[in-house]
């Protein structure tokens, strides 16, 4: 029996195993929430607010982390599938200071508003295992971040499923919206299976541009052991599969960058490699695609190029924001990097060990349990 055949046999008794629920199929392939890194802690004078409290000492111990927890604030959102998630709002640790990324002049000689990063992390962290990243790209690139949790994820009620993260993203979309940012201001960035929401809501509402890092095609495409060939999970259990990313990426009308580690070993190369092509033309922006990064150490295995081709893909949507016409770098129009100046950042251990769980917890879907 060929891998194709094998795998797509292990998937058909996967889905006996759950009550042949095409449901509880999904979420058994995508979503392994870690045991929940921080609580929210109630503002005194508003029950719609609050503050990262950590319950893993390692976070407590961190420096980057306190800080991050103290130059944010958690907005509670309900969803319209009637869950209550944790939305947390890192500002711009830059504010106020020199910082040639922060903000792009208006041809009236204003200083534009900085641009919103609507977050969705990968399935085995949270938003509190994701403050140390939050505020590394708010102070290095001028921005604000807001960071998505999914329900059933952290303090977020409800179970993890794919029909919930799209409800969870859009009530995070809308509550940022109500907080008066313009919809060409808000940079969707999906990781990992966080591209399966942000490919979504890209489609069906207006955005300023779109990262996907490190992105999927699809659900079952994932699990393909030999793509190119016949029996493949994706061909035998399409009518199962979930986040076509692969079909959203044919109908963006904004702005797209992709980035995928070419030595990724959970989600393949060629997943952002075609998701790339599948982009139409006009807004297709030169990706990034660095050979010695895995799934999870895109932004560690060169931190200088990342935070470059960030910057500069946020820079052309502050002038397109700004009323400025902005076509895709290309023949005719070469693109120059634009490096912001950083500091030395240290990834917090925690954070790096939750993500590494993925490779394992990733390997043992297709078990089936006894």
């Amino acid at each position: 029996m060929g891998t194709n055949c094998l795998a797509s046999t292990s998937i058909g008794c996967l889905f006996c195993c759950k009550g042949c629920n095409a449901e509880k199929l999904r979420n058994a392939f995508t979503f392994l929430p870690p045991k929940p890194s921080y609580e929210v802690q109630p503002h005194a004078d508003d029950a719609a607010k609050g503050r990262i409290v950590y319950t893993m000492n390692a976070l407590n111990n961190s420096a980057l982390y306190r800080h991050a927890a103290e130059s944010s604030e958690v907005h509670w959102a309900t969803t319209k599938k009637g869950n209550r998630i944790p939305v947390v709002w890192v500002r711009s640790a830059s504010q106020g200071q020199d910082n040639s990324n922060e903000c792009t002049a208006t041809s009236g000689g204003e200083a534009s508003p900085s641009l919103v990063l609507l977050h969705c992390h990968g399935n085995a962290t949270d938003i509190g295992l994701m403050m140390g990243p939050y505020v590394e790209l708010a102070k290095v690139l001028g921005i604000e971040v807001v960071g998505v949790e999914y329900s059933g994820y952290g303090a977020a009620s409800g179970k993890p499923s794919s029909s919930n993260t799209y409800a969870d993203l859009e009530a995070a979309y809308d509550l940022v919206r109500s907080s008066g940012v313009p919809a060409n201001r808000i940079v969707a960035y999906g990781q990992s299976v966080g591209s399966g929401p942000v490919s979504n809501l890209a489609v069906t509402h207006v955005l300023a541009g779109l990262v996907l890092h490190s992105p999927l095609l699809s659900g079952i495409r994932v699990v393909d052991p030999q793509p190119e060939r016949c029996c493949r999970p994706s061909c035998v259990w399409s009518c199962f599969d979930f986040y076509p990313n692969h079909k959203r990426a044919k109908q963006l009308q904004c702005p797209a960058l992709v980035m995928h580690g070419r030595r990724d070993d959970i989600i393949p190369f060629y997943h952002g490699y075609t998701l790339y092509q599948l982009v139409p033309r006009e807004f297709r922006w030169p990706a990034y695609f660095p050979i010695g990064a895995g799934h999870n150490n895109i932004v560690e295995a060169d931190m200088r190029s990342y935070f470059g081709e960030l910057s500069t893909f946020l820079l052309d949507l502050k002038k397109i924001a700004s009323g400025l016409k902005v076509d895709p770098p290309g023949i005719g129009n070469p693109r120059v990097l634009q490096y912001p100046s950083f500091g030395v950042f240290r990834r917090h251990e925690p954070h790096q060990q939750q993500q590494q769980q993925q490779k394992q917890q990733h390997q043992q879907v297709l078990e089936v349990p006894s």
